[in-house]
């Protein structure tokens, strides 16, 4: 057995383990969720519970891995996963137990999402959005901010529930496929799970609509295209024809604008800030021939046709088999975006509306500034001001607004602590590269980065480097869109996009899910897409290969 010394902590990252056993366990940045880090009240409040519901749906699935933790470092998500156990023979049995479990939970695993877990959740949202605050004392309104955390724990444990058996159901596929078929050429196998409906190309076709009605109104485009997205929500309320767009567009977001531009409770959502919807709606109008519905109908009509042609290639004997695994593995999709706009999306931004009551409370109080200074709090301390402990809260939360814009400049190191024994095997268990990514070989050529292929294809273009969601308005038609990550919020610049390519993610993260319902080419996991890749720097992305070239580099 092999033994791990503790890495040493870059000298432009410097901090203090809480405890001296931290040290002992490796940890990883989070940037596939947290590109641009996390505010402090998200980190101390919605992380820990989320955790804890992971960790109780990995014991009731067998999961390879012990007590997985997240840890806030200098404003980044670092989460530990360590190995069930050093002892191969230990793993191993562990796995058999693991796959004894997914095969009881992968039957009927989308029926059960649609008619347990997403019910649940969206109770526990709706019941969260709708509650009447004002009314309650503030030890009340304490306790139902505890109460949250609880139904969070609840979340995080549905939320694992759901994936981990889909995203091994896939893991079961890919095997069998290569098996009765052969080993897969540029993810040929994956366009047998596309083509299902699902909430995130839902909200995109929403966005279309809307600047189909656009384009039927002069007037409307022509305040869209003058005014920035900052200001076309009040610039549409000075005219009639005005409003009644704005009616519609505030009716969409009162379906799919809670979410925010990042996985943080911190972050407006697009329902207090809908200027991202409207960047989106400017940017779709500009389109001419596209239509995601008619598209969608398209890549269903492929997939079926390539399932046949797959099947005819399945020995008879097998057939069956086959089709079964293959059902199972098809509910990937739709659980993997369908639990993002539910639990990962609107579950965070929910919690946004008893949080500002609080921290009203307390600018009332004349311990804070502004309602939102309550996210550089600790959640714990939010809930001792709430209790009653007095004091001053200002000068913290500017001495931390400082610390925050520094963190921010910062390049989060991947790794800390101490790696666990290569016996473990965690770099090569599937359940992992799949989602997060392989680590690509260096390219000896400067010209060409490495990542993981994603999706098929091939197309040359401008390069738009997007570092945050905010700055969406940049991409113009056909450009390839480089940026850290993708999340649900994203989508809709897939439809303008000519290729993607981004720096975190797996051949089954969102992004490259996306990527292959859009049939664009997409590379995932380059690691060092954002810093190599300049903006307006004309590329060649090539999702079969898995490269992006720089042109005239």
């Amino acid at each position: 057995m092999t033994t791990s010394q503790q890495l040493p902590i870059p000298p432009e990252f410097q901090f203090e383990w809480d405890a001296p056993e931290e040290a002992m366990r490796f940890w990883t940045a989070d940037l596939m969720h947290w590109p641009n880090g996390i505010s402090l009240l998200s980190a101390t409040m919605d992380a820990p519970a989320f955790g804890r519901g992971l960790n109780k749906a990995g014991q009731q699935l067998c999961m390879p891995f012990g007590q997985v933790d997240f840890k806030h470092i200098r404003g980044y998500v670092y989460s530990s996963f360590p190995p069930y156990s050093t002892d191969p023979v230990e793993m191993a049995k562990r796995m058999e137990e693991m796959q004894a479990q997914m095969m009881q939970h992968v039957p009927g695993l989308l029926q059960r999402w649609y008619k347990e877990y997403e019910p649940e959740v969206r109770s526990i949202n709706e019941e969260t959005l709708k509650g009447d605050y004002a009314k309650l004392g503030d030890a009340d309104l304490s306790d139902l901010l505890q109460a949250l955390v609880d139904k969070r724990e609840r979340e995080g444990e549905l939320h694992f529930l759901a994936v981990f058996p889909a995203m091994g159901a896939v893991m079961f596929y890919e095997q069998l496929y290569s098996e009765l078929i052969g080993t897969p050429r540029a993810g040929e196998h994956l366009q047998l799970l596309q083509g299902f409906a699902n909430k995130s190309t839902e909200t995109d076709a929403g966005i279309w609509r809307l600047a189909v009605e656009a384009r039927k109104r002069p007037a409307v485009l022509e305040i869209l295209r003058q005014v920035g997205p900052a200001r076309a929500h009040t610039a549409l309320a000075e005219s009639d024809e005005g409003k009644v767009f704005r009616g519609a567009v505030e009716e969409f977001l009162d379906t799919y604008g809670w979410r925010s531009n990042e996985l943080d409770i911190g972050e407006p959502t697009w329902k207090e800030d809908p200027s991202t919807a409207y960047s989106l709606i400017r940017q779709y109008a500009s389109l001419d021939g596209y239509d995601p519905e008619q598209e969608m109908k398209s890549l269903r009509a492929a997939r079926e046709a390539r399932q046949k042609l797959v099947l005819e290639r399945v020995p008879g004997e097998q057939a069956a088999m086959f089709q079964q695994v293959l059902a199972g593995a098809q509910q990937y999709l739709p659980i993997q975006e369908d639990h993002n706009f539910w639990i990962d999306q609107q579950g965070v931004a929910v919690q946004r509306v008893p949080v500002l009551e609080a921290g009203r409370r307390l600018v009332s109080a004349g311990r804070l500034e502004q309602a939102g200074d309550v996210f550089f709090l600790r959640y714990e301390e939010l809930q001792d001001a709430l209790r009653g402990e007095k004091g001053g809260l200002k000068d913290l939360v500017q001495q931390r607004r400082r610390e925050r814009e520094e963190d921010r400049k910062l390049t989060p190191p991947p790794v800390l602590g101490t790696p666990p024994p290569a016996e473990a095997g965690l770099e090569d268990n599937p359940m992992v590269t799949k989602f997060w990514g392989a680590p690509p070989e260096e390219s000896p050529d400067p010209r060409i980065i490495n990542g993981n292929a994603a999706s098929a294809g091939k197309a040359t273009g401008v390069a738009r480097v997007i570092l945050s969601l905010d700055a969406s308005d940049r991409l113009q038609p056909g450009e390839i869109l480089v940026c850290p990550a993708t999340n649900p919020p994203w989508t809709p610049l897939f439809g303008i996009a000519s290729a993607v390519v981004t720096d975190h993610g797996g051949i089954l993260s969102h992004t490259a899910i996306v990527a292959r319902e859009y049939q664009i080419p997409a590379v995932v996991g380059a690691k060092v897409a954002t810093a190599l890749i300049k903006d307006g720097q004309t590329i060649t992305v090539d999702g079969e290969a898995g490269t992006v070239r720089l042109e005239g580099a």
